[in-house]
């Protein structure tokens, strides 16, 4: 029972229905135009037919008239009727149709074919020449009998015929179309089922593939992308869908593992060094040390959680961007103040070199955040008693240039396109004296994106290393002194 509700309900069969359904009502439709058809075309060569053994009729007795009123019997014709069937005698004798005829002269009957035996044929009122009717005399005949009738001076010639031929063929067709429909019916079931079974067979093939694909081999494909039908379409952007999926996936799983492991090390050496310290009595000044290391190793989670945590925002669209003009120049010593005391113990010094103090518009708070990430980066992997430039430059009209650059070993040119990855780290920068856990670039990366803003990485081997933020300057031409930064 479920596999016919199953069945029922497929696309396969949905598909087959409407097909023969559709096939059906052509049919019908077909049929019925063919009915209809055949219906006027008997029709009007039968009134074609009618008229023109009428007008041969009239033809000849204009021809050959004869005074009716003043006719005398002779030796001849005994009577007027004698007198006109030999007039139209070709006309009469010689149609197959077995025509009902009938003359009148001046109001009179002249003449009547045989078939008529008593009846008489009489037409409405009408002054037209030439006139068709139709009508029903059981008498006669059981089916409409149509007629014609010419008028010319004294004549009225009424030619008729019972339209039953025309309706025998009419029936004989509607008794073949009888015959033929289940035929067709049939023939349109069995083929709408081939046609949907053969459209809907690579569907069949797509399911399966995809049921077979799991989280542990979304590498596999789902074959036929290479047809470019609505199946070859469809193919391919599932095929995208999970590689996309891949990607979150590795995503995901390398985010987990790198998270786990940065968080893995302040914590165990948050427990090693705890549970030293408990083990045995120390001095003020040893558990002072501890505290410090624990301080810092405390330091270091909290950050790592706030990248974590900032990271998370992005991901998921949680950030607000609220922009607002500041004076890029003001803006940057502000930013490097604070962190001078961040170089002091390697001897390093910051340098802002200012330009023309170009207005942009950029959210303050995350823009600081993301410079305090370049230069505590630029500080912690550059020499000792160096310094460290913060500068500002125009860029193309309507942009400006914000570097931070320092002097130090410098990042290999294979790393570069990597650095900017969420817990990438360059091998040289694996150690516990410059912390840092490889998310502090990726949010950098993200907050410049945000802004509508491009970042620029460049590095010399044991030379120079410079990040560069390039963003375009605000439409405003002047801001308020009192609200600058």
């Amino acid at each position: 029972m479920n596999k016919l509700r199953l069945f029922v309900s497929s696309t396969r069969f949905k598909a087959t229905i409407w097909y023969s359904s559709l096939f059906l009502i052509l049919e019908i439709l077909l049929g019925a135009l063919i009915y209809l058809y055949l219906y006027n075309t008997l029709l009007d060569n039968l009134d074609l037919g009618l008229k023109n053994q009428a007008k041969a009729i009239l033809h000849h007795v204009v021809e050959k008239h004869k005074d009716i009123d003043n006719f005398v019997p002779d030796s001849v014709y005994a009577s007027p009727e004698d007198l006109i069937w030999d007039v139209i005698y070709n006309e009469v004798a010689l149609n197959q149709r077995n025509n009902y005829i009938q003359i009148n002269a001046k109001d009179k009957i002249v003449f009547k074919s045989a078939n008529l035996q008593d009846d008489t044929l009489s037409f409405p009122s009408k002054n037209a020449a030439v006139n068709l009717f139709s009508f029903t005399d059981t008498t006669l005949s059981q089916k409409p009998i149509r007629c014609v009738k010419l008028n010319e001076g004294q004549y009225k010639i009424f030619v008729a015929f019972p339209i039953h031929q025309i309706i025998q063929t009419l029936t004989s067709l509607v008794h073949i179309f009888e015959l033929l429909a289940p035929i067709f019916i049939i023939i349109s079931i069995i083929g709408g089922g081939i046609i949907s079974a053969k459209s809907l067979s690579r569907i069949d093939a797509i399911i399966k593939k995809t049921e077979e694909i799991t989280a542990l081999n979304l590498d596999e494909k789902i074959i036929g992308e290479k047809y470019s039908d609505e199946y070859g379409r469809l193919v391919k952007k599932m095929n995208e869908m999970i590689s996309r999926i891949k990607t979150s996936i590795d995503y995901m799983n390398q985010f987990s593992i790198s998270a786990a492991h940065e968080l893995k090390t302040p914590l165990t050496i948050l427990r090693g060094e705890t549970e030293i310290a408990l083990k045995s009595r120390k001095t003020p000044e040893e558990y002072i040390e501890v505290l410090k290391s624990n301080y810092e190793e405390t330091i270091r989670l909290t950050k790592i959680i706030d990248n974590l945590f900032f990271i998370s925002k992005i991901d998921h669209s949680l950030i607000d961007i609220n922009k607002s003009p500041l004076y890029i120049d003001d803006f940057l010593k502000t930013v490097t103040e604070s962190l001078r005391i961040l170089g002091i113990e390697k001897g390093i010094t910051l340098t802002v070199i200012p330009s023309s103090n170009s207005l942009v518009e950029i959210d303050k708070e995350l823009m600081t955040q993301a410079f305090s990430n370049l230069i505590d980066n630029a500080i912690k992997f550059g020499e000792e008693n160096s310094e460290i430039i913060i500068k500002s430059e125009a860029y193309e009209s309507d942009k400006i240039k914000l570097s931070v650059i320092n002097k130090g070993e410098g990042i290999p040119a294979e790393s570069l396109p990597k650095i900017f990855n969420r817990f990438y780290r360059v091998e040289s920068s694996r150690n516990r004296s410059t912390g840092g856990v490889g998310l502090g670039l990726s949010v950098v990366k993200a907050i410049v994106t945000w802004h509508g803003a491009e970042i620029i990485a460049k590095s010399e081997a044991n030379k120079t290393t410079e990040f560069s933020i390039i963003i375009a300057k605000s439409q405003r031409n002047k801001f308020p002194e009192s609200q600058a930064v």
